[in-house]
C-alpha cells in the first residue's frame, strides 16, 4: 500500500477534517506492514509533498514544526514493513501516463505517482478521486472520510 500525501497530512494533523478515517487507515497499514501482511510504501514525492503542505503558512494558519514533520516521517520509516521508495517513474512511465490519461496541469504530479504505483505493482490510498481517472480500480482504494 503507498499513501497519498493527503492521507498523511491528514493522519498527522488532529485539525483535518479527514484525520480519523486517515489517522485509522495508516495505522492499521503499519499494523499490517510490521506483520508482512502488506508492505507500506512511502514515495519520495508523496513525503516531499507531505514536508510541503505541512510546513507552508499559505496552507495552514498554523503550520507544524519541521522538526515534527520530520519525526512523523521518520518514525514511519522506522517501522517494520514501511519502506521508503526515493526513485520513481522514468520518463517514459510519466509520459505515457499523461499521454493516455491526457494528464496535464495540476495532474501531472499525480500522474508521476500513478506511475510510479503501477511501475511498482503497488495500491495507492487516497481521498482524492482524480486519481480514479489515472489508475485502474485494483491499484485504488478510495479512504471514505
Amino acid at each position: 500500500m503507498t499513501p497519498d500525501v493527503n492521507v498523511l497530512v491528514a493522519a498527522f494533523r488532529p485539525d483535518h477534517p479527514h484525520h480519523s478515517p486517515a489517522r485509522a487507515w495508516l495505522n492499521d497499514a503499519v499494523q499490517q506492514a510490521a506483520f508482512n501482511h502488506t508492505p507500506l510504501v512511502l514515495l519520495g514525492m508523496v513525503v516531499t509533498g507531505f514536508v510541503r503542505v505541512t510546513t507552508n503558512p499559505r496552507v495552514f494558519k498554523q503550520i507544524d514544526a519541521l522538526e515534527d514533520v520530520v519525526t512523523f516521517v521518520d518514525t514511519l520509516l522506522a517501522c517494520p514493513g514501511v519502506d521508503y521508495q526515493a526513485s520513481g517513474a522514468g520518463w517514459s512511465g510519466l509520459r505515457e501516463m499523461c499521454l493516455n490519461r491526457q494528464a496535464g496541469g495540476n495532474l501531472v504530479s499525480d500522474a508521476w505517482i500513478a506511475a510510479t504505483v503501477m511501475q511498482i505493482g503497488e495500491t495507492l490510498c487516497t481521498f482524492d478521486r482524480d486519481f480514479t481517472r489515472l489508475l485502474p480500480s485494483d491499484k485504488l482504494q478510495l479512504i471514505k472520510s
